[in-house]
């Protein structure tokens, strides 16, 4: 993504909190509408925070989050077998 599409989406959470200028408001949505990337990195996080805000906290189960951990090259951050589960995040 562009420099400017970086600066956009760094305060995308300021505008879906409403913490953001009037306008830069504006000036975001001018851009979300030129910009199909940064529409649907929007879009994906106003509907994460939504679904959040609807169902809250759900656990995963441990084989499914192993799973997602190795598919995003994060397995440093499982607990390693030697080690106690630590509650959630």
């Amino acid at each position: 993504m562009p420099g400017r599409c970086e600066e956009w989406l760094s305060r995308i959470s300021l505008y879906l909190d409403g913490e953001l200028a009037e306008h830069l408001c504006r000036e975001l949505e001018r851009h979300l509408a030129e910009c199909p990337d940064c529409h649907v990195v929007f879009h994906t996080t106003r509907r994460t925070i939504e679904l959040y805000r609807r169902y809250g906290r759900t656990p995963m189960p441990a084989e499914a989050r192993e799973r997602l951990f190795r598919v995003l090259r994060l397995e440093d951050l499982l607990p390693r077998a030697d080690q106690a589960p630590e509650g959630p995040p």
